[in-house]
């Protein structure tokens, strides 16, 4: 390169001139600043927008901050209900207090787009890689697990696995996916159902190595078999093992993908509507790790890219909107299940992915709303039953399940109020007795159209219990109904849960009245004016041969019992004249 060359351009180099006038967002972010206030990144993206103090005159304003910006975590609802007086003063602090560049520097990723992979930029994989850019290396290391381990031991290979094709027709994966996007789409809006339809027919009309995308096949085929109106298809458990076998394979395991957090969603939901709490569980924090592990909890804006190519890989707007909806989902089963299991859910660090947005006949954004009012704070605190009942009435009952996923919450905050020992007002059981009454409803609707969500059957049981455990004229008078629409429920199951969940509440029912009986009995012996009357009446009592089943029974007519036994108030004297 010729002396003339440098002579020619006066103006300093490129790199520099970015250095010293870009905002603290774009330089973390290696983003060209138009170095206006707020600039024109930090505005769409929303981002506070602020330059270090000794970024010399070229910067137009020195410690000042662009704060138009919704943190993901507020609890403003996706349907446009305003936010409650502590969300607004949980803001304010949020805005009056800037992160400082250390800690946003601390937080922020980076992601490799081919592999799908993130990690935080201090991570050891991604050290190596920030030595060879510092050192201005010509070829700096990739992204890689350089020494993880001392490589003593060969990775597994896998192992064989049977192909969807030889375990269902294409005639019935046909009809199963239809059954998927009526019944479990409009809830769990994962999936971008044109992509999802020309993917499979890829799938049918091609042969090849199994993926993760297969999985993804045999979810949906496991869940529309589950909501099919018939018993399903007779190798449905095959397809669930044969998802979870391509799952928890370490070759497809090793290379994180999007599809494997579809596929560990749609798992998720079938082992909370088959088999046991814990299981689901495990589940959904699986696919919380993996969300991680693909960067879809930050917007693609949040992230440092490890090629310089990312152009044809960013997503366009209507891929950004199904990460995340896929990422709000998975945060949103975790949290759910987790509270209503008592475990911890999975925390992740600076969450930037925006809320996805409603549209008509999907009501994925209200679940998550419905999700948000999940408490954060520690166990000991206890929730704040005055604030957040009146927020879960306000979420429209748009669907069943909606309604049923909001008598889930409220249940579980009475349980956790209530274990507290702390005192609950007339008005907040109103609130509980309001909705949970909308969901023995909508819980009757949706066993009439033969579509059993898990909480078709558990959201009556718990309302029922949690009405016994109110114990007032109020809860007590929803007691009748909630049973009714149990055993109701019950009969159109006929299997052991139902069965076991209608014979728990039929002793705690009875075991409540027998308690009440025993308090009367000892008020009663308490007043002198009733001794002897009461010791003769007992008395006669122990001789008559009394019906206790029918006594006991909560549909038993007064006539059914002995005659010995109708004995009046006026006539044992219990309101005695003044």
């Amino acid at each position: 390169m010729s002396e003339s060359t440098f002579a020619v351009d006066p103006r300093p180099p490129r790199k520099r001139q970015r250095a010293r006038k870009a905002c603290l967002p774009c330089r973390q972010r290696k983003r060209k600043c138009d170095v206006q206030f707020p600039c024109s990144a930090c505005s769409t993206y929303g981002y506070q927008c602020q330059y270090p103090a000794d970024d010399g005159p070229s910067a137009p304003f020195v410690g000042k901050s662009h704060a138009s910006h919704v943190s993901p975590n507020s609890t403003a609802s996706p349907f446009g209900s305003s936010p409650t007086k502590a969300a607004r003063i949980a803001r304010l602090e949020r805005d009056e207090t800037p992160e400082s560049p250390e800690s946003a520097v601390d937080h922020q990723g980076i992601l490799d787009p081919v592999k799908t992979r993130y990690m935080g930029l201090h991570s050891v994989m991604a050290f190596p890689r920030n030595l060879g850019l510092e050192f201005q290396s010509a070829n700096p290391p990739r992204v890689h697990s350089f020494a993880w381990n001392c490589g003593i031991r060969k990775e597994d290979d896998g192992s064989n696995h049977t192909n969807l094709k030889d375990l269902i027709s294409r005639e019935n994966f046909e009809l199963y996916q239809r059954v998927y996007f009526e019944a479990v789409h409009p809830m769990f809006g994962i999936l971008d159902k044109q992509i999802f339809s020309r993917n499979a027919d890829q799938f049918w009309s091609e042969t090849g190595g199994h993926s993760a995308f297969e999985a993804i096949l045999a979810g949906v085929v496991a869940l529309g078999s589950f909501f099919s109106a018939t018993l399903g298809h007779p190798r449905e458990l095959e397809i669930v093992q044969h998802a979870k076998n391509i799952l928890e394979d370490p070759v497809i395991s090793r290379r994180v993908s999007i599809d494997q957090v579809s596929a560990w969603i749609l798992r998720t939901l079938y082992l909370r509507l088959t088999t046991r709490p814990h299981m689901a569980w495990l589940a959904s924090n699986i696919a919380m790790h993996l969300a991680e592990a693909t960067g879809i909890h930050h917007e693609m804006d949040a992230v440092v890219l490890t090629t310089d190519s990312s152009s044809q890989i960013v997503p366009n707007q209507s891929g950004c909107e199904q990460a995340r909806r896929l990422f709000w989902c998975a945060w949103m089963i975790n949290s759910m299940i987790s509270y209503e299991y008592g475990r911890s859910s999975s925390s992740l660090n600076n969450i930037t992915c925006r809320q996805p947005t409603s549209s008509k006949g999907d009501y994925t954004a209200l679940l998550i709303s419905v999700a948000q009012l999940v408490p954060r704070e520690s166990l000991d605190a206890g929730p704040d039953l005055h604030h957040t009942l009146p927020q879960i009435q306000q979420i429209p009952d748009e669907h069943p399940f909606i309604s049923m996923s909001k008598a889930d919450l409220c249940m579980s905050l009475y349980r956790h109020h209530r274990l507290l020992k702390q005192p609950i007002d007339k008005k907040e059981i109103l609130l509980i007795i309001s909705i949970g009454n909308t969901a023995t409803e909508a819980a009757c609707k949706l066993a009439q159209e033969n579509k059993f969500w898990w909480n078709v059957l558990c959201t009556v049981f718990q309302y029922a219990c949690v009405l016994l455990a109110i114990d007032t004229l109020d809860s007590l008078a929803q007691v009748q109904n909630a049973m009714c629409t149990l055993e109701n429920i019950a009969a159109q199951l006929q299997n052991h849960v139902s069965t076991e969940a209608v014979n728990t509440l039929r002793i705690l029912l009875r075991d409540s009245m027998k308690k009440k009986r025993q308090e009367v009995q000892l008020l009663e012996a308490a007043d002198s004016d009733l001794g002897a009357n009461t010791s003769n009446e007992l008395g006669d009592m122990e001789n008559v041969d009394i019906n206790w089943d029918a006594l006991l029974d909560p549909w038993y007519v007064p006539t059914l019992l002995p005659q010995q036994f109708q004995i009046g108030a006026e006539d044992r004297g219990i309101f005695p004249s003044m």
